[in-house]
């Protein structure tokens, strides 16, 4: 079936799939591959209104999604949210390109879009995100009922069965050295419904996130380094080893390959012709005969004892920590205070401008922000009101920096959450405990 299907190759064109077609869509138009028939529509071509956007529109930077019967396409980078409506793109999100999150993992859950993890400004993301269809923003997806939480990660597998997501071979930030990229083999579960994390151990070896490794049912599918195929089986928590070098190796990687009634579906890389081709074959003879089985978690004896090691060991030396304590007074935590309409740190001043000191001051006198009034006290009139979004958001991104290297904390004293009386809303609060200040300051 080989020559049935062939496709120019090129890396701006995005290949994806969503049952039961596999999408093409090009910088001016897009078609549909049905499978397992391997019928082929005709194009569609866009109806760009705006000549700018069409000019830089790379659909390979986009992520592919369905709710609903309604087609999305959201920017790889975090932000931008487009709906695919016959010929046109609209976008929908009142959101920007804040490319903090590069090289997430994407999926649908709850008629939702959700992305976790991510890397952006020196730092690694690691919590989920998702589009809220109704308030055309993108929120936050929070954990509770959990001790652990994962590190910022990105370029990691993701599993999913149901509500249930596993993350694993991930790459991370060093906690010292932010410029510093490391390997994490750790394996994280998440429930999507109560919102728990959960450390389930460690990879037996690491084998990176391949842009060809695909999920099928319980099973995930690697491709590693050393040309062999792993197929995970997150029922028993084992792996097999495959190797047929004579075909994965040239499998198109602008595609994850599917599985559909027992038959792998991928592009192959034709060299006669420069193009690739829609390939399908029986998944047995795709992978070949298993070379061995293998325990794909391996037990961290310190995560699995920790517990009551340490509550020995505070015991063992509870009497010293005692002593130690009365002995020793701990140095008092610096406070922020005002002076002359001024907000200090000891004897110097903080460089805040007139809108940060005006921000702050209302966060001090309220517990609970709501997102529309902070937009009062920022909006320039006349401009639209994505503009102003965008300025409320570096505003508080600028106070949460100067914080941070004035006081040498890594805390970010404004958060963000929802509404305790209507969920719909946003509003934001600041942590009040390193300051103290005088309520003549507050009111002038």
């Amino acid at each position: 079936m080989a020559d049935q299907i062939s496709l120019p190759t090129n890396p701006n064109t995005l290949l994806t799939y969503a049952k039961p077609y596999i999408y093409v869509i090009e910088s001016n138009r897009y078609s549909r591959i049905k499978i397992p028939e391997m019928t082929q529509s005709e194009p569609t071509y866009f109806a760009f209104s705006d000549s700018t956007f069409a000019k830089n529109f790379v659909p390979s930077s986009y992520e592919f999604s369905i709710i609903n019967d309604h087609l999305y396409l959201s920017h790889n980078l975090g932000g931008a949210v487009f709906e695919l409506k016959g010929n046109q793109l609209v976008k929908i999100d009142q959101s920007y390109e804040h490319k903090m999150q590069i090289n997430s993992e994407g999926f649908v859950y709850d008629n939702r879009i959700f992305r976790f993890g991510g890397y952006g400004f020196w730092s690694a993301r690691n919590f989920f995100t998702y589009f809220d269809l109704k308030s055309k923003e993108w929120e936050v997806y929070s954990p509770v009922n959990g001790k652990q939480v994962p590190p910022g990660l990105f370029d990691i597998n993701l599993y999913r069965d149901g509500e249930n997501i596993y993350l694993f071979n991930g790459i991370t930030t060093n906690q010292f050295d932010n410029l510093k990229l490391e390997k994490s083999r750790d394996i994280w579960h998440f429930n999507l419904r109560t919102k728990h994390w959960e450390k389930k151990g460690k990879t037996a070896l690491f084998f990176g996130n391949n842009t060809k490794n695909f999920q099928d049912e319980n099973y995930y599918f690697a491709f590693t380094e050393e040309r062999r195929i792993l197929r995970i089986n997150f029922s028993t928590f084992t792996y097999e080893t495959f190797q047929n070098e004579a075909v994965s190796t040239k499998i198109y990687e602008q595609f994850k390959p599917i599985v559909e009634q027992k038959h792998i579906f991928y592009f192959n890389h034709n060299h006669s012709t420069q193009q690739v081709d829609l390939v399908s074959l029986p998944l047995v003879d795709f992978l070949g005969e298993p070379q061995s089985t293998t325990d794909f978690v391996e037990m961290d004896i310190w995560e699995t004892y920790s517990t009551a090691i340490i509550a020995f060991i505070a015991l063992l030396f509870s009497g010293l920590f005692i002593f130690l304590f009365l002995r020793i007074k701990p140095e008092t935590t610096k406070l922020i205070t005002d002076k002359d309409g001024l907000l200090y740190l000891g004897k110097a001043a903080i460089n805040f401008d007139e809108t940060e000191l005006k921000v702050i001051k209302y966060l001090l006198k309220k517990d609970d922000v709501p997102n529309s009034e902070l937009l009062e006290l920022v909006e320039q009139k006349g401009v639209h009101f994505s503009h102003n979004i965008r300025m409320k958001n570096d505003i508080l991104h600028q106070i949460n920096l100067k914080l941070k290297a004035i006081l040498q904390v890594d805390v970010n004293f404004i958060i963000f959450k929802k509404s305790d009386t209507d969920s719909r809303l946003k509003v934001y609060r600041l942590n009040k405990q390193y300051f103290k200040v005088s309520d003549a300051f507050l009111n002038t």
